[in-house]
C-alpha cells in the first residue's frame, strides 16, 4: 500500500476494498464495482486514483495498467482486463475487442443491457453495499446480444441516467434504475427462442471457433450481423428495419439467422430460396434485389469495402445469380454477372424467338399474383427448347426450303407435308412441321435430281412451268415424287424448290394424258352417296376414304372439283351415313343412332376428321345394311 489513507477507504494507488475481477467483465464495469464497494463514484475515484477517465474508457493500455494496479492484478488478470475492454483510439468510431474490429455503434457507451436473474445470483454471490455486488459483462455492451445464454431470457436495455465523456456508470446505472425493482424484472423477463447465438459469440469473444462451424472462418462482427439480417428477411421479409423491431424480434430473428447460418452454405441456400419463393413482384421490369432479400442485402450492400463479409456475399450474390433473372452486366454486391443464368418470359421469349403466350404454352408458366410471370434456368429453358427444336412453322418450313408460306399450306392440305398432330404441338397452337420430315420431303424431290448447269427451255424451275402451263406446283410435284417424270434436273448452287428443273413439255404430256371419263363432280357424288354433306366431301379426300381426280387442281379456280368413280364406288359399297342408315330403318337420325349404339356398332370414322357419322355396312343389321 502506497501513500497515506483517505476518506473513503482510499489510500494512495491502492484500494484495501475490491471484489475480484470476473470473467469478461470490462475496465469502465470493474472500475464503478470498486468505486461502489469504496462509497465513492466512479468519477471520483478515477480522479482520486489520477486515472485518465476518456483514457479509460477508450481501453488505453496505461489507463488499464493503473486500473490493475489499484488491486494488484496479476498477469493473467491484466491480460483479462485487456481482451475483454473495447479499445479504439482518438477519433476512431470503430471499437476492438480482442483480435476483432467492431464497427461503429457496436459498443454500448451511454447505456448497458443487463439480465436480471444474473443480477440476482451476483447479489448472492459478493458482500458489501448491493450496489457494488452486480457486475458488468463484455457480451452486455455487444449490440449484437440480447439474450442471456445462461438464463435464456431477452436481455433488458437500461438507458444511463448520468453518462461521462467516455461511458457510464454501471454501478450507479443499476442501483438508481434496476436494484430497486429488480423482483419485478426478474417475473416480467422474456424468456428467448434459444441462446445458440449467444453462447456462439460468447465463445468467439473467449477464443474458441468450431471448425465444422460454417460462421468461424469470418469475423466476429461479419457473422453476427450476418446472422442477424438473414434472420430478419427469414422471418419478416424485405422492407423491416431493424429500428422497427423490439429486442424480443431481434434475438429471436438473430438465433434463427445463427442456427441457419452455422450449418453451412446448403441451409443458408435452402433460407434464400424461400425467401425468393415468398417474392412476388408487382409489374413488369427489372427486379429489385432490396426488394426480393430485404434486410440480408441491404447489411451485405453497405459493407461492400468490409473483406470480411466476402463470404457471405459469395453466397447472395452466388444465389441471385442462379435465382433471379438478372441481365448480363448488372452488378450484384460488387461484381458483374457475366452471362445470363435466369430467364425472364420477356428474354426466353426473345432469344427463342417465341410470343409470350407460345413460351408460356412451352413451358408451362402457373399463373403468379400481378399476371402470368416465367423465371426459368437458363440451362433448363434450353432443355426444353431442344424438345421442340425440330417443329417449325411454315414461315420456318418456307425458308428451308423455298416454298412460299402459301405454298406449304398446298402440300400440306395435298397431304405431302405431314404436320405435327395438335397433341403434340406443346410451342404453340398453330400448326407445325417436323424438320426431318421436311428434310426428307426434300429429299424425294431431289432423289433422281441431274446436276444442271444452265437449262434451257422447255426445261425449267417449277414454279415458272406451274405459271406457264397453269398447273398447281402441288400437282408437278406429286408426279416427281411418284416418279412419273423421265427426267428431273436441279441447278448446282442448291437444293431448293427453285433448284428443282423439269421438262415443260413432258408434264403438259403427262397431264394432259392423265383423266378418264369416269371422274365424278362433287353433285354427282352426293346423289351417289345418301346423306353425304357436300361441303364435307374435302374432308373425306383429306381422310383417304375419297380420291381426287388427277384433272383436279385444288388451287386453280378454273379447275372442277371431281373425285375418281372407282374410289366413290368403293366407299358407297364400303360405308353408309347415319342419314342413309335413319332412312332405311324408318327412323329419325337420333332415334337410329341410338340404337346402333345400343346394338355397340361404333364409327368407322372419326367425327372430328369427317364431320359426319360413318358406319361400316357390314357391321350393320340388316335392316339398315
Amino acid at each position: 500500500m502506497t501513500g497515506g489513507a483517505t476518506p473513503g477507504g482510499l489510500s494512495g494507488r491502492f484500494l484495501n476494498l475490491g471484489h475480484p475481477l470476473q470473467p469478461r467483465e470490462p475496465a469502465m464495469g470493474y472500475a464503478a464495482r470498486l468505486a461502489a464497494l469504496n462509497g465513492v463514484g466512479l468519477r471520483t475515484l478515477l480522479k482520486d486514483m489520477s486515472i485518465d477517465l476518456d483514457g479509460l474508457g477508450r481501453g488505453d493500455g496505461r489507463a488499464l495498467d493503473a486500473l490493475a494496479e489499484l488491486r494488484r492484478l496479476d498477469r493473467q488478470g491484466r491480460l483479462a482486463l485487456g481482451r475483454h475492454t473495447p479499445t479504439h483510439d482518438v477519433g476512431d468510431k470503430a471499437a476492438t475487442v480482442g483480435t476483432e474490429r467492431f464497427p461503429p455503434g457496436s459498443v454500448l457507451a451511454s447505456a448497458t443491457r443487463i439480465c436480471p436473474h444474473c443480477v440476482a445470483e451476483d447479489l448472492a454471490m459478493f458482500e458489501g453495499p448491493a450496489r457494488a455486488r452486480p457486475w458488468s459483462r463484455l457480451e452486455w455492451v455487444l449490440d449484437p446480444v440480447r439474450v442471456c445464454r445462461r438464463h435464456g431470457s431477452v436481455l433488458l436495455h437500461v438507458e444511463a441516467d448520468a453518462t461521462l465523456r467516455a461511458g457510464h456508470d454501471f454501478s450507479g446505472t443499476l442501483a438508481r434504475q434496476v436494484l430497486p425493482v429488480l423482483d419485478r424484472l426478474r417475473i416480467e423477463a422474456v424468456p428467448s427462442s434459444g441462446t445458440a447465438f449467444p453462447t456462439w459469440f460468447v465463445a468467439r469473444l473467449d477464443g474458441t471457433r468450431d471448425a465444422g462451424n460454417w460462421l468461424d472462418d469470418a469475423p466476429l462482427p461479419a457473422a453476427s450481423a450476418f446472422c442477424e439480417a438473414l434472420g430478419i428477411s427469414v422471418l419478416h421479409g424485405p422492407g423491416t428495419h431493424p429500428s422497427s423491431l423490439g429486442m424480443a424480434d431481434l434475438a429471436q430473428a438473430t438465433e434463427q439467422g445463427y442456427r441457419i447460418a452455422s450449418q453451412g452454405p446448403g441451409d443458408v441456400e435452402a433460407a434464400l430460396d424461400d425467401i425468393v419463393g415468398r417474392h412476388r413482384p408487382g409489374k413488369r421490369g427489372s427486379v429489385g434485389h432490396e426488394k426480393v432479400y430485404g434486410r440480408v442485402h441491404v447489411v451485405l450492400r453497405t459493407s461492400l469495402k468490409d473483406a470480411g463479409f466476402e463470404k457471405f456475399r459469395h453466397a447472395l450474390r452466388e444465389h441471385a445469380f442462379a435465382r433471379l433473372p438478372i441481365s448480363p452486366g448488372t452488378p450484384f454486391l460488387g461484381v458483374r454477372l457475366g452471362e445470363r443464368r435466369v430467364h425472364t418470359q420477356r428474354s426466353a421469349a426473345f432469344s427463342s424467338g417465341r410470343s409470350d403466350a407460345g413460351l408460356l404454352r412451352l413451358v408451362g408458366a402457373e399463373p403468379q399474383a400481378g399476371g402470368r410471370r416465367l423465371r426459368i434456368a437458363v440451362a433448363d429453358f434450353a432443355a426444353i427448347v431442344a424438345t421442340v427444336d425440330d417443329h417449325l412453322t411454315a414461315k420456318d418450313v418456307a425458308a428451308r426450303t423455298g416454298f412460299s408460306v402459301k405454298q406449304v399450306g398446298h402440300l400440306e392440305e395435298a397431304g405431302l407435308l405431314p404436320v405435327l398432330p395438335e397433341a403434340d404441338r406443346n410451342a404453340g397452337s398453330k400448326r407445325r412441321f417436323l424438320r426431318p420430315d421436311v428434310d426428307a420431303f426434300m429429299a424425294r424431290l431431289f432423289r433422281d435430281a441431274v446436276p444442271v448447269a444452265n437449262p434451257a427451255e422447255p426445261r425449267m424451275a417449277v414454279e415458272r412451268i406451274a405459271r406457264t402451263i397453269r398447273v398447281g406446283i402441288v400437282e408437278i410435284l406429286r408426279l416427281v415424287l411418284d416418279g412419273r417424270l423421265a427426267w428431273v434436273g436441279r441447278n448446282t448452287t442448291g437444293e431448293r424448290c427453285d433448284d428443282l428443273i423439269i421438262d415443260r413439255d413432258e408434264v403438259l404430256g403427262v397431264i394432259q394424258g392423265e383423266g378418264s371419263g369416269d371422274d365424278v363432280t362433287e353433285r354427282e357424288v352426293v346423289a351417289m352417296l345418301g346423306g353425304v354433306d357436300p361441303r364435307n366431301l374435302w374432308r373425306l379426300a383429306k381422310a383417304g376414304l375419297l380420291e381426287w381426280s388427277p384433272r383436279y387442281r385444288p388451287r386453280d379456280p378454273r379447275s372442277v372439283r371431281a373425285f375418281t368413280r372407282a374410289s366413290v364406288e368403293a366407299f358407297a359399297a364400303e360405308y353408309a351415313t347415319l342419314k342413309e342408315i335413319a332412312d332405311r330403318m324408318g327412323l329419325a337420325p337420333h332415334q337410329a343412332m341410338r340404337r346402333l349404339d345400343e346394338a355397340g356398332i361404333g364409327d368407322a370414322a372419326r367425327y372430328d376428321q369427317v364431320h359426319m357419322k360413318l358406319y361400316r355396312r357390314r357391321d350393320l343389321p340388316a335392316d339398315a345394311a
